[in-house]
């Protein structure tokens, strides 16, 4: 005759089952983690390529990141329209969820208007091309927007880029995941590098700020980013690209001032990788 479990005996294959299950789900978790950003990686050198052909097709030059009206008769918003780089660069790559980053939630109507989450005026809402989770570094690599240079002088807009003048074409960020304050599945199609560049490290942002869209993408990414380059090629980098701010520890904060980002810009050589915003290399 077989003898029946004790209680004590299923207890213990009970909590033999939770200490096995505590131990494999993160396991399980950090592996679904690490094939999304594979994913991401995989997606983003289409986008570096794509972004290489254009230019190849356009007398070398970078793509635009700003969208005009298609049809004002009809529709003066630009943001209800798909000119914004992504729409100018979908016909080489021919699709739409590249443009969006795989470790964090995507939209699925790219026949809709969005409205942004944080205005809520019926002005600002947008086709998908303007809200994209993969966005274009607008100041370093796709535009020389001018403004005030670190030795204090201005510098008017020089236009977009050659890619044959960029001085250090692989260094050069082109593209690479943002994140929009605390929304999961929206952002915007650029950052400006000059905010991105210098970030607070050790909060994340609650609300929209352009000093945390690109750092703020650690929520998924941790200390290894992704980006895409000028040549064509994609990678990683770490967080030794930021000049670093912070909030609750003053202490480690590497700049507070505008001279003091410039001082770490230039001695760290990282205009090479964001860009120089006041010139057309």
């Amino acid at each position: 005759m077989r003898r029946a479990f004790t209680l004590i005996e299923l207890l213990v294959v009970i909590a033999i089952i939770a200490i096995l299950a505590a131990i494999l789900f993160p396991v399980f978790a950090q592996a679904k983690q690490a094939a999304k950003v594979t994913a991401s990686m995989s997606g983003l050198k289409q986008v570096a390529l794509g972004l290489h052909m254009y230019s190849g097709d356009a007398d070398d030059m970078t793509i635009p990141e700003y969208g005009y009206p298609e049809n004002p008769a009809v529709d003066n918003n630009p943001y209800h329209s798909n000119t914004t780089w992504v729409g100018r660069m979908f016909p080489y790559v021919k699709n739409q969820s590249l443009f969006f980053d795989k470790t964090i939630s995507e939209i699925h109507d790219y026949n809709k208007l969005y409205q942004d989450p944080y205005y809520p005026d019926p002005y600002y809402t947008y086709t998908w091309a303007w809200i994209t989770t993969l966005s274009l570094n607008t100041q370093g690599y796709a535009n020389a927007d001018g403004g005030q240079k670190c030795d204090g002088t201005e510098s008017g807009s020089g236009g977009n880029r050659s890619l044959t003048a960029i001085e250090d074409i692989a260094a050069r960020l082109a593209a690479t995941p943002t994140r929009y304050g605390s929304i999961p599945d929206w952002s915007w199609m650029r950052f400006y590098s000059t905010s991105a560049s210098w970030p607070t490290a050790d909060v994340y942002a609650n609300t929209f700020s352009w000093y945390q869209t690109v750092f703020d993408s650690r929520k998924t990414y941790g200390v290894r980013f992704i980006g895409a380059f000028a040549d064509g090629h994609a990678g990683k980098y770490g967080p030794e690209k930021f000049v670093k701010y912070y909030s609750l520890t003053p202490s480690r904060t590497e700049a507070n001032t505008f001279s003091e980002w410039c001082t770490q810009m230039n001695n760290r050589k990282l205009w090479d990788f964001w860009g120089p915003y006041w010139k057309t290399s």
